[in-house]
C-alpha cells in the first residue's frame, strides 16, 4: 500500500531521530525527513511531559512548513491531550491549535470515509452545554462552509447535506423540547433560500440508517457522540479526519494514540494511508 501514497506525492515526516532511525529502513528513499533539533528520551505507550512537548513540537513544525510554503499539506499522526496538557498546552487537540495559529474562526471538524460522511457541528463540548453552543446563525454558517468546501475539494457541484436533529425525533414538533424549532429548522430553511441542498433535521436513529445516509453527500452532526459513534462502527479502520475551512489541506487517522499496542508492530496504517491519500486528493482538486 505504501507504493500508492509514493506514487502522489514527495511525504515528508516530522518526527524524533532516534524513531526514524529505527524504522529507515522501511522507508523509500523519495522520503524526506525533517529533523528537529531537540533531543528527547520517549517512552513508548506512555503519555509523558516530554511525549507532549515533543508532539506540540511536531506540530508547531509542521504549521511553519505550512506558512512557508514548503509542504503542501498537512497529515497529522494521533497526539495525548493529556499529554500534551502536560507539557502545558491549553489547546484540546490539533484543531484547536491550528485554528488559532491561522487565526480562522470557524473550522469544521468532518470525517470521510467509502461508507459514510460526517461533519461536527460542536467537538469536544461535554452534553449539558451543546444547546447553549449552538445557534441558528451556527449551524447556518457551518451549512454554507459544507457547501463552498465540498464543492472545493471533492468536485460536488450541489452537495447534499443533511442536519441531524438536537433533539430526539427532531423534538416531536416541540414535545421534546424546542431547540430544533428555534435552532435546526431556521438554519435549514434559511440555507435553502441560499439555493444550498440542506436538508433537516432528521432525527439521527434513522438519518445513519444506510437506505437514508445514502441519498446525501454528508451528514452533519451537533455533537461528538452523535456522528462519531456510527462513523467509527463503519469506518473505524479506514475513516480520515479531516478540517474544513482552513488556508490549507489538513488530514488526521480517525483513531487514537494506541499506547497499549506502542511499538509492537500490531497497529493497522490504513487510516493513516487513507488520510495522506486523501489530503492528495484535496490538494489536487483545489
Amino acid at each position: 500500500r505504501n507504493k500508492r501514497i509514493l506514487n502522489v506525492c514527495d511525504p515528508v515526516i516530522i518526527s524524533d531521530m532516534e524513531v526514524i532511525n529505527a524504522l529507515k529502513f522501511q522507508f523509500n528513499k523519495r522520503i524526506k525527513i525533517h529533523e528537529r533539533s531537540n533531543k528527547i528520551k520517549i517512552s513508548p505507550g506512555k503519555p509523558t511531559l516530554l511525549s507532549g512537548a515533543a508532539s506540540l513540537d511536531y506540530i508547531y513544525e509542521g504549521i511553519r512548513l505550512i506558512k512557508f510554503k514548503q509542504i503542501d499539506c498537512l497529515v497529522t499522526a494521533p497526539i495525548s491531550k493529556h499529554a500534551i496538557a502536560k507539557a502545558g498546552s491549553n489547546f484540546k487537540g490539533h484543531t484547536d491549535l491550528i485554528q488559532k495559529s491561522f487565526n480562522v474562526k470557524n473550522v469544521i471538524m468532518s470525517f470521510f470515509s467509502k461508507e459514510i460522511n460526517v461533519s461536527l457541528s460542536t467537538i469536544h463540548v461535554p452534553i449539558k452545554d451543546i444547546v447553549k453552543r449552538t445557534s441558528k446563525a451556527l449551524i447556518l454558517e457551518q451549512i454554507i462552509i459544507l457547501d463552498k468546501e465540498l464543492k472545493r475539494y471533492f468536485g460536488l457541484k450541489n452537495p447534499k447535506i443533511a442536519i441531524c436533529a438536537i433533539n430526539p425525533h427532531a423534538s416531536e414538533d416541540g414535545q421534546i423540547g424546542n431547540d430544533d424549532l428555534q435552532i435546526t429548522f431556521p438554519a435549514v430553511r434559511l440555507a435553502r433560500k441560499k439555493k444550498i441542498l440542506a436538508y433537516g433535521p432528521f432525527p439521527s436513529d434513522t438519518l445513519f440508517v444506510s437506505k437514508n445516509r445514502k441519498n446525501y453527500d454528508i451528514i452533519h452532526s451537533i455533537y461528538h457522540d452523535q456522528g462519531l459513534i456510527p462513523f467509527k462502527m463503519l469506518a473505524f479502520d479506514s475513516g480520515v479526519n479531516t478540517t474544513l475551512n482552513l488556508p490549507f489541506v489538513r488530514t488526521s487517522p480517525d483513531h487514537g494514540t494506541a499506547y497499549d499496542i506502542a511499538w509492537q508492530n500490531k497497529a493497522n496504517s490504513k487510516s493513516m494511508e487513507e488520510a495522506i491519500l486523501l489530503a492528495v486528493n484535496m490538494y489536487q482538486k483545489s
